[in-house]
């Protein structure tokens, strides 16, 4: 059973951006300081709104290819096989554990 989701979000974004590549992590938490003044917690308090700041930062082609790095983690981190498409997704998922 998984204590805390929002921990476990946190390090699936962790995770994706090491991933792809390890200077990416700082960069987007710079980011997301700056400008909502939060941190990878956002991923899972306001998945939609951490989205638009990743693909103004990167993007949309690579802010929808980090999102899909999130979710895969996520589903690494959960040992799931289930079909997950979009990070509001992979959320609802974790909401419910």
């Amino acid at each position: 059973m998984i204590s805390n989701p929002e921990e476990v979000m946190i390090k699936a974004v962790r995770n994706a951006t090491r991933r792809a590549n390890p200077a990416l992590e700082k960069i987007l938490e710079i980011h997301l300081k700056m400008q909502a003044n939060a941190g990878f917690e956002l991923a899972y308090r306001d998945p939609k709104r951490f989205k638009e700041l990743v693909n103004k930062l990167f993007g949309e082609y690579s802010g929808r290819l980090l999102e899909m790095l999130v979710v895969d983690e996520v589903k690494k981190l959960l040992e799931v096989e289930e079909e997950i498409d979009n990070l509001e997704k992979a959320v609802e998922i974790l909401r419910l554990l």
